[in-house]
């Protein structure tokens, strides 16, 4: 499950896609387009490029019939109160087709005067990577046409109506004249020869598909991609919110269109339209997610005081639900909104203007809501989760929001049974729960990453680390759910340190990523393609297991010499114990503990500065053959002991650029985690989240929650 990925090569590489809005009787000029084409800075001069794909529409043509497909007879828009859509009585005829081409493609028109605009704005800002995508829009063949005029292939006049002639008649009309302004954009779009443009494709500009005993756009649009495809180019859509339009996104690459994002319409409903819902749906259908925003339009929307808190939750949203980085975006922001917003009175205009930069860059960050209005209709509440990390030496839990912040923290001794376990867990879930709930956050589920191996599908701790003893075939989601009423997930720490990454961390924007967990133990997880890798029993990953001597001492898995022996926290302190290669107490209390052999190095120990060269070398000879295997760009430190010392770190990189292959060992990044000491919190917190938006836990019923546990 995944939203339609950013920066695909077979898309050319689109992130970010705005919608231009267009009188058809006005022409495009180098001052309306460079706010879309660059940021710009203070002094009104261009310090960066803004979007990287531009979508054309014009509604109506010079003589003032349609393109679009349908019009509103009602007096509401957006499917609220007397919203009466209908086929246009005013279609667009041959000559307004002929006229659209004129407009994108003529002298003047909008993609001469968009190459144009890039080349100024590329004398004072080095060119991007990647030419700038235009969309185009093709112009709905009506089902009221009946007279469209000759295509110049033999045919009499088309007919795109059932009047005189039967269905298919009808919708092979309609079939060649789309194929007609292909071709005709294809052959204009050669002879153009643009500098810094590439025609990624065509857009179908009604925002649903209908099939009828009046009209047939499932046969057309099946006929129409082909042809389409054909000549080099894709075919794009962005359906309205509807169940109807989900369902159709389910199988929409299979018969209709090489993309589609998804429009919440969350700034027009009163209610009703989630971004969240909108969020899963498109993540689910491989589909992305389109932005609303505007400063005024010409028609009645009911929430227009809502306005600027509507879109700050489309920003924040971006965030929370990945859709930021993860997901292709298209962007409504009516006519002219963002040069208007550049130099707005307004402070918040003015804002949200950087905001939308920021958020096309991967930049933005979570802002705080304006003011309610007075009786909203949405009031926006942080969602929450209760995140545990049981390790070896430490119970932690952590109620942690949306954003991925710590808001309560929560830390003990691990009990050294599994009831003393149990009894902790659920002891700590309780007070954070409630302690959510003093912050108004809602809680939508409880994570938990642990050692050992976890069926992560059923939540059933089947086998338990030595580093937890009696921790065994213990069914913790079954556990939690029954006692808390909350959804509850639970995998091991090293897929937990992944996630975390993935979700709220550096991984982010990377596909191909390993994180290493450093603790007592060690722990690992691999992501491939932007999936993590689970494997038919949910254990991959065990980095701490690979083996690198076969003579050395046996491991509580039961494989002699492996890594967790040598390079971990209790490895380090076991290796200087029973290796004798530090015969002497080290540390300022005589400690041969991983925190006193980090100590003594820094120290100048030489001991200690060998033992940490020598497990840091062990632990590159170990992963290096997962970089050759996997061909990662990063890996991730997090855990306690990233503060271990720098010979333990520079033995490892230097062991995996003297063993990796090239050029896999070149492109890898080595860094630290964000948040190191609290991967494991921040892993299961996002773990839960992730469950929460994919819909793979029950729905939430904590109306006596909390009155319960007050009273435990």
């Amino acid at each position: 499950m995944s939203y339609l990925k950013q920066d695909m090569p077979e898309l050319n590489h689109l992130r970010h896609l705005a919608l231009l809005y267009g009188d058809s009787k006005k022409k495009w000029t180098k001052e309306e387009l460079k706010y879309y084409v660059a940021h710009l800075g203070m002094d009104g001069k261009a310090d960066d490029w803004f979007f990287d794909s531009f979508l054309f529409i014009s509604p109506k043509s010079g003589a003032g019939r349609d393109y679009l497909a349908d019009v509103n007879l009602g007096k509401t828009m957006s499917g609220e109160g007397d919203f009466f859509p209908m086929c246009s009585p005013n279609p667009a005829d041959k000559s307004d087709w002929e006229a659209l081409l004129a407009y994108y493609f003529g002298e003047g028109g909008a993609l001469q005067t968009l190459d144009n605009t890039i080349s100024e704005i590329a004398g004072h800002v080095p060119l991007p990577a990647y030419k700038r995508n235009v969309v185009l829009s093709l112009p709905y063949p009506h089902i009221t046409q009946e007279k469209f005029g000759r295509i110049g292939d033999g045919r009499e006049a088309l007919n795109f109506s059932i009047k005189g002639q039967n269905l298919e008649s009808a919708t092979e009309a309609r079939l060649a004249a789309e194929e007609w302004f292909v071709e005709r954009v294809a052959e204009l779009w050669h002879k153009g020869q643009y500098k810094h443009l590439n025609l990624l494709g065509l857009y179908w500009i009604f925002e649903t598909i209908y099939r009828s005993w009046e009209v047939d756009d499932h046969v057309l649009l099946k006929e129409l991609r082909k042809h389409i495809n054909s000549r080099g180019m894709k075919f794009l859509w962005i359906p309205f919110y509807a169940t109807y339009n989900f369902h159709l996104l389910e199988d929409y690459e299979k018969y209709y269109f090489d993309a589609a994002f998804l429009q919440p319409n969350f700034l027009f409903y009163k209610d009703g339209k989630y971004i969240e819902t909108a969020a899963t749906v498109a993540r689910k259908c491989n589909a992305g997610i389109e932005m609303e925003y505007y400063l005024e339009l010409d028609e009645p929307i009911a929430i227009t005081d809502e306005r600027h808190l509507r879109f700050r939750e489309y920003l924040n949203s971006g965030v929370k639900y990945g859709y930021m980085t993860e997901s292709a975006c298209a962007h409504f922001q009516g006519v002219g909104s963002l040069q208007k917003m550049y130099s707005h009175s307004d402070p918040i205009e003015r804002e949200f203007y950087e905001d939308i930069f920021h958020f096309v860059k991967g930049t933005y960050e979570v802002k705080d809501y304006p003011p309610l209005p007075p009786r909203p209709f949405f009031v926006p509440k942080k969602k929450g989760v209760i995140s545990l990390d049981l390790g070896g030496t430490n119970l932690r839990m952590a109620v942690v929001d949306d954003t991925g912040k710590i808001a309560h923290w929560s830390e003990g001794d691990t009990p050294t049974s599994r009831d003393g376990i149990i009894s902790s867990i659920i002891e700590k879930v309780g007070k954070g729960v409630i302690f959510a709930e003093s912050m108004d956050l809602n809680v939508v589920g409880i994570g938990m990453s642990s050692g050992g191996r976890v069926n992560f599908e059923k939540g059933i701790i089947e086998n338990s680390t030595a580093l937890i003893p009696d921790w065994i075939n213990v069914h913790v989601k079954q556990m939690l759910e029954a006692r808390f009423n909350i959804p509850s997930v639970i995998d091991n720490d090293g897929n937990c340190a992944a996630v975390a990454e993935k979700v709220f961390g550096k991984a982010k924007s990377v596909d191909n990523f390993i994180s290493i967990a450093l603790g007592t133990g060690i722990g690992g997880g691999i992501y491939v393609d932007g999936k993590l890798l689970r494997g038919e029993s949910n254990y991959t990953s065990e980095i701490g297991h690979i083996s690198v001597d076969s003579n050395g001492p046996k491991c509580s898995c039961g494989n002699y010499g492996c890594i967790e022996l040598y390079a971990s926290g209790s490895g380090l302190a076991r290796w200087a114990e029973e290796e004798l290669l530090m015969p002497l107490m080290v540390g300022a209390d005589g400690n041969r503990s991983s925190k006193g052999i980090s100590e003594s190095a820094r120290l100048g120990d030489p001991l200690a500065i060998e033992l940490l060269r020598r497990a840091g070398e062990k632990l590159g000879a170990a992963v290096v053959g997962l970089v050759n295997i996997f061909n990662p760009s990063m890996i991730i430190f997090s855990g306690r002991l990233v503060d271990v010392g720098v010979q333990y770190f520079d033995s490892f990189r230097e062991t995996l650029l003297k063993r990796g292959m090239r050029p896999a060992i070149d492109g890898v990044e080595i860094t630290f985690s964000t948040f190191p000491q609290e991967v494991g919190i921040i892993g299961a917190a996002a773990l839960a989240f992730q469950s929460s938006i994919e819909g793979l836990s029950r729905p939430l019923n904590v109306n006596h929650r909390i009155e319960r546990l007050a009273n435990d």
